[in-house]
């Protein structure tokens, strides 16, 4: 898996730390990569499949930058430019 996802270090013959969000169509919908010393943040990694499932729901609907569930959802497109 982690040669799949690019991940795998030869060289060395251990994974760089990585998650990968993969929605139910497969589709991959985040990715994150840190350098072995650094840990992933569990709490960031709900809040962000929280946030994917929250916008699936709501075609048209972003969630902005530090979103939490229970926020309002954004409009996205030209018409909102300059509006948040």
């Amino acid at each position: 898996m982690s040669r799949a996802y690019g991940v795998w270090q030869k060289g060395s013959g251990l994974n760089q730390r990585g998650r990968f969000i993969i929605n139910p169509d497969g589709i991959i919908m985040g990715v994150e990569v840190l350098t072995g010393p650094v840990g992933r943040n569990v709490d960031e990694l709900i809040r962000q499949i929280k946030a994917m499932q929250a916008v699936a729901a709501n075609p048209g609907q972003a969630a902005p930058a530090g979103w939490k569930p229970g926020d309002k959802l954004i409009g996205t497109g030209k018409a909102f430019i300059g509006k948040y």
